[in-house]
This record gives structure tokens, sequence and C-alpha cells, in this order.
């Protein structure tokens, strides 16, 4: 019975994976992500005629340190995993620096990890890095970014629950105590696992893990202390802890893979919890826009300005003689 369910699993994930090689599997694909794009482009245009478009331009953010701030949180990771594969593999930060914040893009506005896969296919291309050595290093950072994402995350949920925020959810969970137990007990089993097979799932020698992890624990606290305060410095009125609870809603989004468009699935879902929340409607709506679309902006400016920028530019020389070391000094 087990036997015959593998077979059957097994002929059709080779059935799905010849579908989606093919042209028409492309396009299906292609489509799927539009009509998804589309149909939460379709809740927000009326979420936002419901709240009146006129209201919402009104209160779009003035005050420039809005605007500071995006800056701010947009380069906080390309600059942190320039400063990390940098360091692995004995590379100039700048070299890495365009490629990363292409891989940014890719992650937020395609999909979930297709920046990843970008990144190894040009390391691979651009560097004498062998196949192993990319790969090895890209599901560490990988794997060592969700544990840190994730250790934060819990602590940010403990918080959400001493804040009394819970109450909004508290006819979803069967009890405040069991739902933090479970997600305490969920926590260390994953960071028990990882430290336990370290040797298994994990590749890079001790001292970068240590400072892969210290990178993405510094990067994932700076990064939502920022967001707060931006949204803070928009809707002062605000208390921390209603701002708090609209982070782990926008954590949770971040979290989960291969979500395309977080963004606008995270704005959605914050403009449906304004009154639950009690957050003024209109001046979160178009603070949420205003993120939303400049982002979007930045990741078109970005990634056309580097690609033509390496396109003229000529080659880097220096990513000819990488390695990684056996440990740090």
């Amino acid at each position: 019975m087990l036997q015959r369910f593998y077979e059957t699993l097994s002929t059709l994930r080779a059935r799905w994976t010849r579908f989606t090689e093919s042209p028409m599997g492309a396009w299906v694909r292609t489509g799927l992500r539009w009509l998804f794009v589309g149909g939460i482009v379709a809740y927000l245009a009326y979420e936002l005629t419901t709240i009146g478009w006129g209201e919402v331009a009104r209160a779009l953010p003035v005050t420039p340190w809005f605007y500071v701030l995006l800056l701010l949180m947009y380069g906080t990771l390309p600059l942190t995993e320039a400063v990390l594969y940098g360091t692995a593999w004995g590379a100039q930060y700048r070299d890495l620096l365009p490629v990363l914040f292409r891989k940014r893009v890719l992650n937020n506005d395609v999909l979930g990890y297709s920046g990843e896969a970008y990144f190894y296919l040009w390391a691979r291309r651009e560097t004498n890095l062998g196949t192993g050595t990319v790969l090895r290093t890209v599901k560490d950072n990988v794997v060592i970014s969700s544990v840190a994402s994730t250790s934060v995350a819990f602590g940010l949920l403990a918080v959400f629950f001493l804040t009394g925020q819970i109450e909004l959810l508290r006819q979803y969970l069967p009890s405040e105590a069991y739902t933090l137990g479970a997600g305490v007990a969920v926590l260390i089993i994953l960071v028990s696992a990882v430290v336990a097979f370290r040797r298994s799932i994990l590749s890079l020698p001790s001292s970068l893990l240590g400072l892969f992890a210290a990178g993405h624990f510094v990067r994932f606290v700076l990064n939502n202390g920022l967001q707060v305060t931006q949204w803070a410095v928009v809707i002062p009125e605000v208390s921390a802890g209603t701002w708090i609870t609209l982070l782990a809603l926008y954590i949770v989004i971040q979290q989960v893979p291969f979500v395309p468009s977080r963004g606008l699935v995270f704005m959605s879902a914050g403009v449906g919890l304004s009154g639950p929340l009690q957050i003024p409607e209109a001046p979160l709506a178009s603070m949420l826009l205003a993120q939303s679309l400049l982002d979007r902006g930045l990741n078109f400016l970005v990634y056309t300005g580097t690609t033509a920028a390496e396109a003229v530019g000529d080659d880097v020389e220096e990513l000819d003689d990488l390695s990684i070391p056996e440990e740090m000094g």
C-alpha cells in the first residue's frame, strides 16, 4: 500500500516536472502568477475605492523620515549578504552588491527563493568557485537566515502575547499557553535539529557559520525595528503594541516561502485588519500603498540599473580567485 503510494507520487512528480518544463507549462505558471497578482491588485482597488481615493491621496506620508527609512530597509539585506558572502569567499563586497540587489528584487517581486537560484547561477558563471562550493554556501546562508529569523519571530510573538494584542486572535486559538508552548517547542526542535545535525545540514566552517548567524540576527532585528519606526513616524497616535501586532503579520507573510508579491499580500491583509487594530484606515492604506509602489519602483530601477552597468562594464578579475577558508582567525 505504502509502496504503491510512493510510486504514484513519483509518477505524478515526474509528470509535473515534464509539464512545467514544457512551453505550455511555462505559460500556465506565468499565467497563474499574474492571475494571483491581478487578484490581489483587484482586491486592493476595491478596498481603496471603499475608503475613497481622494482620502487616500490626502493621507500619503509627508514626513521625509518615511522615505529615508524605506531606503535604509531596502538596502539592509543586500548589504548584509555582501559582507557575509564576501567574507566567506574572499570577494570584494562591492563586486557582490549588484547581483545581491537583483536577488532581493527576484525574491520579493517574482517568487520566493528565485533570487537564490539566480545568485547560484551567477556565481557559477562569474567566479572560479565550483558547483558544490557555491551550492553549499547558498544553502547554509538560507538555513541560517531561516533559523535566525524564526528565533526573532518567536521572540516577537512572545511580546505579542505580553502586550495583550493576542486578544484579536483568541477566537482562533485553543488557549494562549498551549499556542505559545507549541510555538516554543517548534523553535526548540528547529534550533536543536540544526545544532545536532550541523555536520549533515551545514557545510561551512564553524567560524563562518557563527558570522552568518550573527549577521542575519542583527539584520533581522534592525530591519524590523526600522519598519516599526517607519509606521510610527507616519501615524504616531497608534500604540507600539498595535504596531507590533501588525509587524507579527508582516513577519509571517515574509517567512512563507514561494509567495509572489509579498508586499501586495501584506498590504491587503493589513488594510483588512485596520478596523480590529483600530488604526486609521486611510492613512494606513496610503502608507502601505506608498511603500509597496516605491519598493516596486526601486526594484525596477535597481534591477535595470545594475544589469545595464554590468553589461557595459568590464569583467571583475577579483572574482577569479575566490575560495572558502578552512577557519577564520
